[in-house]
């Protein structure tokens, strides 16, 4: 029975008499592999920790001698929802401050609600610390302690040192939102909101680093909270990021009971699960994992890692990699679509079963290894509604088929009221994995024709684990190997000379297949001629330039028939020998499909058997049959659609849709102005990089096939190299300079912005940009460019530095010396990094465009030129593109489901409008009457669009105009 929260208890009685939630040796314990595990709340009657609530503990004052007991406010949004405190340890005559937090309550929390609150942990990352970490401390160094303060910390008002509102950087508005969002509805509502929390939420802040110290310290800190507010205790989840994704490992390490389930993003280790080899201990717990497939540490492979061992153990676990992100996974990860109702399914009572699997194997007879969390008072097992008798430990092995439960107790020697609720029902079957497959890459009774001397095999389809043997011994091959490569002799790894060769496949459950059929590999030509060779091997051509072979089966003693095929290139050179097929046996006949037109190849086969083979027929080493293919002269269809999209500074992207032929596509042509590109691909794209500025081009595509002939042309697509804003790259991270930022790397983000600005940011600390564009100089003359930034910045002109701002420091303007400029388009490029606490940047310039005042660069001024008026490809009509806004576009920033256009039009003929993205991808389009535009219409684009910059594009009158929107999802 859960327990009775919310009675007026003191605190003091609450320390003296707190029961453990397990046995006591998973509270305290010394000789640990790793060390003492203490996350006991009571060491003595006059030594316990307590929580201290609505109370910061820093060296912060309002005025002197007064402490102001709160937390300094380092968010962009309002944090006061989350209450605060700190964790305290009495010690006889002495109060020790331990760790602040801040707490996070659902709304109209009721004290009384059965079976309580679900509550999330969430360890920060190593930034949002209290005082120090490896890039600096806020004051002195990690050995100052709050509780001897020495030497002095300072007191003023505005000191970062013990923040406690930084630690709610990463996550904290996202948790708000979804507590918002829950709106008081309990958790067991049906009509809870998918991206919502009916919950608590708290996030320990660590001082100087996440250890084992800091960490137990956070679970003792947990354990309180759980005890004071009404928690459900079987839904406590636990979530952090970087460091704090390591505290997390550290966290379970040592108490794996007290958490229903585990979010990790970029954990920049295992805090030594492998080490100490504890992944077993936590493999039950449900896992979701983050990783970023550009990330540098952890790296993908170390996540990759953990991962694997943790799946080895028998863990549950989903493994998330963003290709395109870097270190920052955490925005992402935490706007998944069931990032919270993943979190709210998992719950202490369910049983964990080993890899996920509820069948018995019937290969090796392995039962069903179920498991609940070790270390509580009591356990039961039940097997169709029945007691399992003597069935009293966290696991259960069921050998049996049937419908099994569980539950545990928090008492010892429970009465009928003290058992926590039964685990969800696990029906047990049983299973027979199919046998394994596996098909051969090339010969395997070598050597081949290429004089090639090692056999290559190939499991069929996808699992976690391949056993490889020879003769029935277990090569040393790693499990994860599918398609090894197997070497004549006597060698270390995949290599063992000839033999019987089969593969038993597994998945993380552990139940093997039977074993595939055996593959004979006999290398070094060591297989005897025993078998009659086929005769009158001949060819016939067939439409579409394939070609049916034909044979002679003179043999009754081979498996198959072995069909090799080579090209000839030139008069006197071929391509290498490729084995075609591996006929079964008694064929006669074989089918080579698509083979080039006007071209000439030889064959040879032969027949082979397990351990034996035939001569090559034709025998002569000189002798061929050879087949001419006939002359394509059907051109190919012409591609459609191509279009011409602004990609980056001085690129063009072009797409278009495929062409057919009858012989295939080679490769595709690219025409505009005088120039042609072979593009040597069938791809239906292609990026032209390094264009002449401020140039217009008429694209046209055709398609070449495999004879060389060409298509006819495609449709004109028009593009342009004017530029007009700033493209910009985002990534996140820690830097204290720019140069410590590997600016080649690819970024995490990319965009187009109308100015410099650090609203695409994906976090509010620790993150870099770079703005690339052009500014027009109208008027020549002097001019001076200022910066100012918290942190580095350094502004570039045609790729001289010209004023640098670079370091850690508040906002601070940089100016740079008097520079003479020409008329016409400069390239401009601005570097910028964000270490912590504020983000401030502006670009500034004086000079005769400026009437020689200090302005703000504007937008109408970063561009490379004017385009002129530009020809509609498509209708061949006559189009202006506008560079300013002409239609009211409401409201801006706006939602996807809430764009509004309205523009005035004078006459009846229709509007279209259409929505397309920087890559020219169109996400909306239709034709409207006047009376709607003149009004306003709403426009909702064809499918969900990600949060960023778009273009809306009205097109009337042969005239179109464009406006860019800013969507907020």
């Amino acid at each position: 029975m859960r327990k009775i929260v919310g009675l007026c208890v003191l605190l003091i009685v609450l320390h003296f008499n707190l029961p453990a939630q397990v046995d006591t040796s998973f509270v305290y314990k010394t000789g640990l592999s790793y060390g003492t595990l203490d996350i006991r709340l009571t060491k003595s009657s006059t030594r316990y920790y307590y929580l201290q609530e609505d109370r910061t503990v820093s060296y912060r004052e309002s005025s002197p001698g007064v402490r102001t007991n709160t937390y300094k406010d380092l968010t962009s949004w309002d944090s006061s929802p989350y209450t605060q405190g700190n964790l305290r340890e009495k010690n006889g005559g002495a109060d020790y401050f331990v760790m602040n937090y801040r707490l996070l309550k659902p709304i109209n929390y009721n004290a009384s609600y059965d079976p309580g609150y679900p509550l999330i942990v969430f360890l920060h990352g190593a930034g949002e610390r209290g005082n120090c970490w490896e890039k600096g401390c806020y004051f002195a160094d990690k050995n100052w302690n709050p509780n001897t303060n020495n030497p002095a910390a300072p007191t003023d008002p505005e000191s970062n040192l013990m923040n406690n509102d930084h630690n709610l950087l990463h996550g904290g508005s996202v948790h708000l939102s979804m507590r918002n969002n829950a709106n008081g509805k309990l958790p067991n509502d049906p009509a809870l909101p998918g991206r919502s929390f009916p919950g608590f939420v708290l996030f320990p802040q660590m001082l100087s680093g996440w250890n084992a110290n800091t960490v137990q310290d956070a679970i003792r800190l947990v354990r309180l909270i759980a005890k004071k507010y009404n928690i459900d205790e079987d839904r406590i989840y636990i979530e952090g990021l970087s460091a704090g994704g390591y505290a997390v490992y550290e966290t379970i390490k040592r108490a794996p009971w007290l958490f229903a389930s585990v979010q990790t993003m970029s954990a920049v280790s295992d805090a030594g699960l492998g080490t100490y080899n504890m992944y077993p201990q936590v493999a039950n717990l449900p896992m979701w994992t983050f990783q970023g497939g550009q990330d540098k540490d952890p790296t993908p492979n170390e996540t990759a890692g953990y991962v694997r061992r943790f799946r080895d153990a028998g863990g549950i676990i989903r493994h998330t990699i963003y290709k395109e992100l870097g270190h920052g996974t955490w925005n992402k990860a935490m706007n998944e679509a069931d990032y919270f109702t993943w979190m709210l399914q998992q719950n202490k009572a369910n049983i964990h079963v080993f890899g996920g699997s509820t069948a018995i194997c019937n290969t090796n007879g392995q039962g069903v290894r179920m498991y609940l969390s070790e270390g509580f008072r009591a356990y039961q097992w039940e097997k169709n509604g029945a007691i399992i008798a003597g069935a009293t430990s966290a696991s259960y092995v069921a050998t049996t088929t049937g419908t099994y439960r569980a539950r545990f107790s928090r008492k010892a020697n429970p009465g009928a009221n003290d058992w926590n609720e039964w685990s969800k029902p696990v029906t047990v079957t049983e299973s027979s994995p199919e046998k394994a497959e596996v098909t051969q890459i090339g010969t395997v009774i070598l050597k081949d024709l290429n004089n090639f001397g090692d056999a290559k095999l190939k499991a069929v389809g996808k699992f976690e684990k391949y056993h490889w043997y020879k003769d029935g011994t277990k090569l040393s091959i790693s499990d994860t190997i599918s398609t090894p490569t197997f070497k004549a002799g006597t060698c270390s790894g995949p290599c063992t000379g000839n033999g019987a060769y089969t593969l038993v496949t597994m998945n993380f459950d552990g139940c093997p297949s039977p074993a595939s059929d055996p593959v004979y590999i006999v290398f070094n030509n060591q297989a005897p001629t025993d078998i009659t060779a086929p005769a009158t091997f001949t060819g016939e051509l067939q439409a579409g330039n394939s070609v049916k072979l034909n044979w002679a089966n003179s043999s009754n003693n081979e498996t198959g028939f072995e069909i090799w095929r080579r090209k000839q290139l030139t008069s006197t050179t071929y391509s290498k020998w490729e084995m075609r097929v591996l006929t079964a046996a008694n064929a006669t006949v074989y089918t080579d499909k698509a083979l080039d037109p006007s071209s000439t190849y030889q064959y040879k086969i032969r027949a082979v058997s397990n351990t034996g083979r035939s001569n090559y027929t034709p025998s002569a080493s000189n002798a061929f049959l050879v087949i001419k293919t006939g002359a394509d002269n059907s051109a190919p269809t012409a591609p459609q659609n191509l279009t011409a999209t602004t990609a980056g500074i001085r690129v063009i992207k072009l797409t278009w849709d495929a062409a057919t032929d009858d012989s295939g596509i080679r490769q595709y042509r690219i025409y505009y102005g005088s120039q042609s590109i072979a593009t040597n691909s069938t791809q239906t794209e292609y990026t032209l990089s390094d264009l002449p500025l401020n140039t217009v081009y008429d694209f046209t595509v055709k398609a070449e096939d495999l004879g060389g002939n060409l298509s006819a042309v495609s449709n004109t697509a028009t593009g342009n190299s004017y530029v007009s804003g700033l493209y910009y790259e985002h990534s996140t991270g820690s830097w204290t300079k720019l140069d410590e930022i590997d600016w080649t790397a690819l970024p995490e983000f990319t965009g187009t912005v109308p100015n410099f600005t650090l609203a695409p940011r994906t976090q509010e600390d620790y993150f870099n940009f770079e703005f690339d564009g052009y500014l027009y100089i109208n008027t020549p003359g002097t001019y001076t460019f200022q910066t100012i930034s918290s942190d580095g910045s350094r502004l570039t002109l045609d790729s001289v530095v010209i004023v640098n701002n670079d370091g850690l420091h508040a906002s601070r303007t940089a100016t740079s010396a008097a520079i003479t400029l020409t008329a016409g388009p400069k390239r401009i490029n601005l570097k910028y990094f964000e270490y912590d606490l504020s983000h401030v940047l502006t670009v500034r310039y004086r000079g005769p465009d400026t009437n020689n005042s200090y302005i703000a660069i504007p937008n109408s001024a970063l561009k490379s030129g004017t385009p002129p008026t530009l020809r509609m490809a498509s209708q061949g009509e006559p189009v202006v593109v506008e560079s300013v806004p002409a239609m009211s576009v409401y409201p801006n920033p706006t939602r996807q489901d809430d764009i509004n256009v309205q523009y005035e039009i004078k006459d009846n003929s229709p509007v279209q409008i259409r929505m397309i993205d920087f890559t020219g991808r169109q996400l909306f389009e239709g034709v409207f009457d006047a009376t709607e535009v003149n009004q306003g219409v709403r426009i909702q684009p064809v499918q969900t669009i990600n949060e960023g910059i778009y273009l809306l594009l009205i097109n009337h009158n042969n005239q179109v105009v464009q406006q860019r929107i800013s969507i907020k999802n």
